[in-house]
């Protein structure tokens, strides 16, 4: 088991992310880090992390003219009669009589809490909530208390907001039990557990005072935080745990550990079962994708990537919104392979690009924006007829797509494999319909194709069929 543990120090470097994310601009193909860069391969971890302590320190607690341990244990601790181990912790002789201005340390384990349900703030695509393992009707919005779990199919997500403002979103194929949603009612901090028994989790988690923490556990690690930005993923089959460090800072421990190693911004922690030991790696650079990807027109949407040297997989989340908040798909795709897509409305998107390794540790991501526009022109079909001892041709396509478009129509004389030979024969641009009749053509081999044009999103969008044979014999 491993155990991280962020300082809220470091929070500033999440807060840096998010301002990024909103600062997106509207330009084509325009990235979230500076233009121009390329896909670089991590440099190897050298530096060791350093130590720190991994058990939760304790609350201390002012006591105020006329306190007593009997009356804070009836107020604050889960039962009256801990004020002895209060007494015995804090070495006071008598618990009636404590100096006014005096700190005592009280263990966390003693505190009384409250109920402090999340949020199912948004979802997309197979999303299951189980409670008690029933399945209950999703509703946006709607509370989810401790012992829910959160399932999710292929593509699917949803995003659960705490009452600090902290977020999580569950991916596709995951599943995650709502352990703990509690707040200590001593100073109203949060405490919010989340076991993830397979599949990964994204959080963003608000600063947050002692003793209050956010825990993400699998069933080799336990990752505690009080604000940063980091992923949790888990094999159920490798049996290996990684945590990946995108803001803050988290301390990662073996099982029974009282000491871990702290975690900067763009590294992490891996551990497999069965393995004493963390590994400590650098993550992944983020993929590039090309500038060919920015306008897609075609049923299936086709992005080509840049990946880093030791990449596995190269993952794609979709969305409307920059920050990828609300992602509405996620799509992958092996090393050096294109991410496709075949389903996704007319649009302005973003897609934010993260390379993962062999050991599942997902990498730095990258934030383009593209336009989803569909023109397509296919279905090619000719037909004749003869009327009054006239041969009349008919061309005919199917076009898809939204708004009006417009024709260009071309015939070229070919040989019998469809390579064009010289200037094309006709060249009509400017239809309205998607046919086009000519006749008494010549005995021939001939190539015909066809052009679609669309004007989406301030864009003029072309695209050419493919080519189709039409052999003439008297």
């Amino acid at each position: 088991m491993i155990q991280h543990i962020t300082n809220r120090n470091f929070v500033r470097s999440s807060a840096n992310v998010r301002l990024v994310n909103m600062c997106l601009a509207a330009g084509m193909g325009l990235a979230l880090l500076p233009s121009g860069a390329t896909a670089q391969t991590a440099p190897p971890t050298t530096t060791p992390p350093a130590t720190t302590p991994m058990a939760e320190a304790p609350l201390q607690y002012l006591m105020k003219r006329g306190d007593t341990l009997i009356d804070l244990a009836r107020t604050y601790l889960r039962q009256s009669s801990d004020y002895r181990q209060l007494q015995r912790d804090n070495s006071i002789a008598n618990p009636r009589r404590i100096p006014t201005g005096r700190t005592i340390d009280i263990d966390p384990a003693l505190l009384r809490t409250r109920s402090d349900p999340a949020r199912l703030e948004s979802f997309r695509g197979d999303v299951r909530i189980l409670r008690a393992s029933q399945s209950v009707s999703l509703e946006q919005g709607m509370p989810l208390l401790e012992g829910d779990v959160v399932a999710t199919g292929a593509g699917a997500f949803a995003r659960l907001n705490f009452s600090d403002g902290s977020h999580t979103v569950v991916p596709s194929n995951s599943r995650l039990r709502l352990d703990r949603l509690r707040r200590y009612v001593i100073n109203d901090a949060a405490d919010h557990r989340l076991v993830i028994d397979q599949g990964r989790a994204e959080s963003r988690v608000s600063p947050r005072q002692r003793p209050g923490t956010f825990r993400v556990t699998t069933p080799t690690a336990i990752s505690a935080v009080r604000g940063t930005d980091f992923r949790v993923a888990y094999d159920a089959t490798s049996g290996i745990s990684s945590t990946g460090v995108l803001g803050g800072s988290v301390a990662v421990a073996g099982t029974g550990n009282d000491s871990g190693y702290l975690f900067e911004p763009g590294r992490g922690a891996v551990i497999r079962q069965g393995q004493d030991g963390v590994t400590a790696v650098t993550l992944l650079s983020a993929p590039v994708m090309g500038d060919a990807s920015v306008l897609q027109t075609a049923k299936t949407l086709r992005f080509d990537v840049s990946a880093p040297d030791g990449t596995a997989i190269t993952r794609g989340w979709i969305g409307a919104d920059a920050g990828l908040l609300d992602p509405v798909t996620e799509i992958e795709a092996p090393a050096g392979q294109p991410l496709n897509l075949t389903d996704l409305p007319e649009g302005q998107w973003f897609l934010r690009l993260s390379a993962v390794s062999g050991d599942s540790m997902e990498g730095r991501a990258r934030t383009f924006n593209f336009i989803r526009a569909l023109n397509t022109v296919e279905g090619l079909e000719q037909s004749m007829d003869v009327l009054d001892q006239v041969r009349t041709y008919r061309f005919a396509w199917r076009a898809e797509g939204e708004g009006e478009a417009s024709f260009r129509f071309q015939l070229s004389r070919s040989d019998g494999e469809g390579v064009t030979e010289g200037q094309p024969l006709i060249d009509t641009p400017g239809l309205g319909d998607s046919h086009f009749t000519l006749t008494d053509l010549p005995a021939g081999t001939y190539s015909w194709r066809v052009e679609g044009t669309r004007y989406r999103f301030g864009h003029r969008l072309t695209v050419w069929s493919q080519p189709e044979i039409l052999t003439i014999s008297r």
